[in-house]
């Protein structure tokens, strides 16, 4: 290789880099710009669309902690840009667990239970909402990939599994009621938590009713 050639390489290289920079800046930019007009959204929502949220969020992440699955952070600022009142996030599965065909299923269950979580917590803990499903449409989708491209389909019919996701959840949400207005109050006070400290607030809940995990 002459050394024309191995400049030409190295200025490619460069711009590839260069490029890919701008893209993380661009990127960056408008992240930062969405969570500036989050923040404006959060200051200017009526107090029980905040609590709503509070609940909604708080429901997703009470139900990751109880079952294990890890939650990273749980806001209820504003993701406008993706039409989000708020969002709660997850540790995915390891390699290890998805190589196990029963560990994988029982895992996408699961997490299919914290997608419904959310407007199950509404249903129960404010249950004056007229409608407790609003914007749980992406919670909804979630909830059947989880299932339908999760889950090995030749072991049951998708509709048992939607069934069964639903009613656990159901149950567990009940269970942890007091740990997800615990939830709801740290959010309402602070809009963002990590997922250490989501922990920490729903086992002080759980130790101060002297509650028991229970999961499925």
């Amino acid at each position: 290789m002459n050394v024309q050639t191995q400049i030409r390489n190295a200025a490619k290289q460069l711009v590839h880099q260069l490029l890919r920079a701008r893209a993380r800046l661009r990127k960056e930019r408008r992240l930062w710009r969405d969570i500036q007009r989050g923040f404006k959204a959060a200051e200017n929502r009526p107090p029980a669309q905040t609590h709503r949220t509070a609940v909604h969020e708080a429901g997703h992440a009470a139900l990751l902690v109880a079952l294990g699955l890890g939650c990273t952070v749980v806001s209820i600022i504003p993701y406008l840009s993706k039409g989000w009142d708020g969002f709660c996030g997850s540790a995915r599965p390891t390699a290890a667990e998805l190589s196990v065909m029963v560990a994988r299923d029982a895992c996408y269950l699961q997490l299919a239970m914290v997608s419904y979580a959310g407007a199950e917590a509404v249903r129960q803990l404010i249950p004056t909402d007229p409608n407790p499903d609003a914007g749980a449409s992406t919670d909804e989708r979630h909830a059947a990939e989880f299932i339908i491209d999760g889950i090995d389909p030749d072991t049951e019919s998708p509709q048992l599994f939607f069934a069964l996701a639903k009613r656990r959840c159901a149950l567990l949400v009940a269970h942890y009621q007091p740990e997800i207005l615990a939830l709801a109050r740290a959010l309402e006070e602070n809009r963002m938590l990590s997922g250490k400290y989501t922990r920490r607030v729903f086992m002080k809940s759980l130790a101060k009713r002297s509650g028991t995990l229970m999961t499925f």
